[in-house]
């Protein structure tokens, strides 16, 4: 009996011993986190020359509960890197690496609205009795924007009525300029993307392709609007067609025109569709 009670009380201090830690649940203070920290694109190249700012919306959600009253929410602007690393060419394994910041990063009052700017400060907010929110990012269209692609990178900042949520959801980029950009839809060359199934792999010349064909703006609202009209196999069909037909006409390829490339370089790669 004695053996039986001296197993049991084993049993029970090894239980308690083995008890999960809690999960944090952040019920402390209310927290703010990014709704997704994906890239976002956007381009002024479809708007008429007189439209010189842009607005783009980047999703928050709060996590704590709601008040009665506005809460501001700050972003600052932060760099990026991209590493190259040297490896062991017998053993694979990294023996060095070079951290480099990218190029082309957005300026405060020249590629965008400072996020400290006095104007808007009023618009940064989570409304009164909501938990989410949309924060506007004002693009400036600066001359810069028509030569290349500018980055801003944000990233959430803790402040008097927010403490930071997951580490991993508290920074994105926009990439802008006045030129052809990816759209959300088309965002990657994988089948995360819709339009990447339906036109395959996104380039610059592809992009200008069909906006020469089909005489439209294509962005990721006539996306949106072409998916939801069952239409995107048909135009899919008639680009085929029209790309057949630019390709094999005597006089573009005498110019040099056809056939039609990725890029303006002679060796980049032909365009095609699914």
């Amino acid at each position: 009996m004695k053996r039986l009670i001296c197993y049991c009380a084993l049993a029970l201090i090894i239980a308690s011993g083995c008890k999960k830690a809690p999960y944090l649940t952040y019920s402390d203070i209310a927290r703010i986190q990014m709704a997704d920290t994906i890239t976002k694109s956007a381009t002024f190249v479809f708007e008429p020359k007189t439209v010189l700012r842009d607005t783009v919306y980047i999703d928050v959600n709060t996590i704590g509960g709601i008040t009665p009253f506005d809460r501001p929410v700050k972003f600052v602007q932060v760099p990026e890197f991209s590493v190259t690393y040297t490896r062991d060419p017998l053993t694979n394994k990294i023996i060095d690496s070079v951290v480099t910041e990218l190029p082309f990063k957005a300026i405060p009052g020249t590629h965008y609205v400072g996020f400290d700017d006095k104007a808007v400060e009023n618009i940064m907010v989570v409304k009164a009795n909501e938990a989410t929110a949309k924060i506007p990012v004002i693009l400036l269209r600066d001359t810069s924007l028509a030569n290349n692609s500018y980055r801003l990178h944000i990233q959430l900042v803790a402040n008097d009525h927010f403490g930071l949520g997951e580490k991993i959801a508290k920074e994105k980029t926009i990439v802008f300029s006045d030129r052809l950009e990816r759209f959300d839809s088309w965002r990657t060359d994988n089948y995360l993307s819709p339009a990447f199934s339906t036109f395959g792999k996104y380039s610059v010349g592809k992009h200008q392709f069909m906006i020469d064909v089909l005489r439209q703006n294509i962005d990721d609202a006539w996306y949106k609007a072409a998916n939801s009209e069952g239409a995107l196999r048909q135009y899919v069909i008639v680009l085929k067609q029209a790309l057949t037909d630019f390709n094999n006409n005597a006089d573009n390829i005498a110019s040099g025109k056809a056939p039609i490339r990725e890029t303006s370089s002679p060796t980049s790669p032909i365009i095609s569709f699914p």
